[in-house]
């Protein structure tokens, strides 16, 4: 079967899940819509660093949540909340693990005072409530991230530290989704480390969501075999621009038994 070539002027998130709608990687703030009854997102991978200044040196309030009521409006008066769906995962320098140094957990207190925690072993299996639907279908607001040590203090050893969380928006009080996003957000949080190691560490996290992709670190070119995008199978490549960017400048379509036998192998 012919493979057909797409334009390569298309920027990805480099979580490489999707393309990202907004051709940038690594937003600050997480921006989701609906559409119909899914939520859609400006990226999948977040990046922030533990050290707010109302927070302390191991809290945050970022990433923000700041709707796109121009590309999909919630419905007014709802409730837009997330569920962990994953362990805490800690970079230990070499691998993510969910062997965390000294009882590490991440605690995040949501808008109705309540607190979330996930650590290395299992998380919450509450959902947070993120603010409720204003009367334009938007919400632009914040909730607190902690890292806390063994002894539930404000504490922690030098690191990344990632969460996964799911956003569903619902009707008050109700844990029913009326709309729900279809992958989850990752959240990766920096704990003390110098930039470069930080990007390792987030290099890393992409390549696990790809493990048969292959880096050229002369070339600056990242060949993924197969890669999912709006229903469709893709052999991409894509060139490091430097600042945590990749541009596309290569895909092509891969047909069924193509992807069957990479499957396979």
């Amino acid at each position: 079967m012919l493979k057909k070539a797409i334009l390569p002027s298309l920027l990805i998130a480099s979580s490489f899940q999707v393309f990202a709608e907004e051709g940038h990687l690594h937003e600050t703030d997480i921006q989701p819509y609906r559409m119909g009854a899914e939520i859609l997102l400006n990226s999948q991978l977040f990046e922030v660093d533990l050290g707010d200044l109302g927070g302390g040196a191991f809290a945050t309030d970022d990433p923000g949540i700041d709707s796109n009521i121009e590309k999909g409006a919630f419905t007014p008066g709802n409730w837009l909340q997330f569920k962990p769906v994953a362990p805490l995962q800690f970079w230990d320098g070499d691998e993510w693990t969910t062997s965390v140094p000294n009882g590490e957990h991440i605690n995040i207190v949501d808008a109705l005072d309540q607190t979330i925690r996930i650590d290395g072993h299992d998380h919450s299996d509450s959902s947070a409530v993120i603010g409720e639907i204003d009367a334009n279908g938007g919400l632009h607001t914040h909730v607190d991230f902690s890292l806390m040590d063994a002894s539930n203090t404000l504490n922690g050893s030098q690191g990344a530290y990632r969460i996964e969380l799911k956003l569903f928006e619902s009707a008050p009080n109700s844990q029913v989704s009326v709309s729900y996003a279809a992958k989850p957000v990752v959240i990766v949080l920096n704990q003390g480390l110098a930039e470069e190691d930080f990007e390792h560490a987030v290099e890393a996290l992409e390549a696990d969501s790809h493990e048969s992709a292959v880096y050229d670190g002369e070339t600056g070119v990242l060949s993924i075999p197969n890669v999912e995008a709006l229903g469709t199978h893709f052999e991409i490549k894509l060139q490091n621009q430097g600042n945590f960017s990749f541009q596309l400048i290569q895909a092509e379509e891969i047909s069924e038994s193509e992807d069957h036998s990479q499957h396979q192998h």
